[in-house]
């Protein structure tokens, strides 16, 4: 019964984009993940697993946001392979959405209640669609703190998954709690690992400086965990669903002892910038802070009321997508692609579609040779 509430939770949160998924083809998804996963379908058509290429990354498979060595990245880009553009897409855009109820199966799993499995998967900051790799690694998460044989599979499908901002924070949580999961994921992971850290330390991320106050989130600001009312402003640089973090009444439900109390105050330390962030940009610590904010609420005993009020209340995270007014027009590949670059405010930057170079990565983790 449990099930059929969480799917049936998640039919409703994602109503308008599993009505009209091209309501994703916009922004980064629509110039790059897009694309260079319907280029990796092809390359797996022909035999050629997509870890090199000669059109943008050149070295994709060193590089975990793409997440080349994910799985479900590799199975669903081989069969949207075979499909016109417009109907990959589909295939792309429910792909993404369907990670959100399995992250809500495992968070109950974890939590052992609606309320949390909920919390987790609908919080406002994880409400990250336009970012895939986000959303592939908050996915398995729940399970990798869950332990046992399956955690391992869950740390190394987030490892996989490639969004490394958030793991980094993850990482000691996963390693303390339960350290076999955490190496025999990294263990199974390895094929992802391994590339990425020869990649890194040929990166500008090595030496970068970096503006601490870039992605800071201010103190008020805090009250958005509590504040249904969203502010559209970019906060000290940062898109605003960069520091969206809207949490229901979840905030209200963490007031007792417990050493979730911990991270949590780290992550607020983190957010604030007065411990230094592990990577470029604090605000990501608002995932460790979610995840900390659930298990605390989760350990009060609560009815069948607070749960439809969260239920109902976590609702409004499911207008933060598309992002307006700052991202362009959604529209279908057909269409978008087809007008030409003056038409629309964002320049196309790689050739995967067309399968030629159109021009080279110079992004913030581009090889500094």
């Amino acid at each position: 019964m449990h099930y059929l509430i969480l799917i049936g939770y998640w039919l409703l949160f994602w109503r308008k984009f599993l009505w009209n998924p091209y309501l994703l083809c916009t922004s980064e998804i629509a110039s790059t993940f897009f694309p260079h996963w319907r280029w990796m379908g092809r390359q797996l058509r022909q035999g050629i697993f997509p870890s090199q290429d000669d059109i943008f990354y050149k070295l994709p498979g060193s590089i975990p946001f793409l997440a080349t060595f994910y799985p479900p990245n590799l199975i669903t880009a081989y069969l949207g392979s075979f499909l016109k553009e417009d109907h990959a897409f589909r295939l792309y855009a429910y792909f993404i959405i369907a990670h959100f109820l399995l992250c809500s199966i495992f968070a109950y799993q974890l939590f052992g209640n609606l309320f949390g499995a909920i919390t987790l998967a609908y919080a406002g900051y994880v409400i990250k669609p336009n970012t895939p790799t986000f959303v592939f690694s908050a996915t398995w998460i729940p399970l990798a703190l869950k332990g046992g044989v399956l955690g391992a599979v869950g740390w190394s499908m987030s490892l996989f998954g490639g969004y490394y901002p958030i793991l980094v924070y993850v990482l000691p949580l996963i390693a303390l709690l339960q350290p076999l999961s955490f190496i025999g994921g990294c263990f199974m992971a390895s094929s992802q690992l391994l590339p990425f850290l020869g990649y890194f330390k040929r990166s500008v991320r090595i030496g970068e400086k970096v503006d601490k106050s870039f992605g800071r989130i201010s103190w008020w600001k805090l009250s958005d965990l509590i504040n249904p009312i969203r502010s559209i402003g970019a906060t000290n640089g940062v898109h605003y669903p960069e520091v969206m973090m809207y949490m229901g009444i979840a905030p209200f439900l963490i007031w007792h002892l417990s050493w979730w109390n911990i991270p949590l105050s780290i992550s607020i330390l983190v957010c604030l910038g007065i411990l230094d962030s592990v990577q470029r940009i604090p605000a990501r610590s608002l995932y460790l802070l979610t995840l900390s904010v659930c298990f605390l609420a989760q350990d009060t005993n609560l009815g069948i009321l607070l749960l439809i009020l969260q239920a109902f209340l976590l609702l409004q995270n499911s207008s933060i997508y598309p992002s307006f007014p700052f991202s362009q027009w959604w529209d279908k590949p057909s269409r978008l692609y087809s007008k030409k670059p003056k038409s629309y405010n964002w320049p196309f930057i790689t050739g995967y579609r067309e399968g030629i170079k159109i021009s080279h990565y110079v992004g913030a983790f581009k090889l500094s040779n």
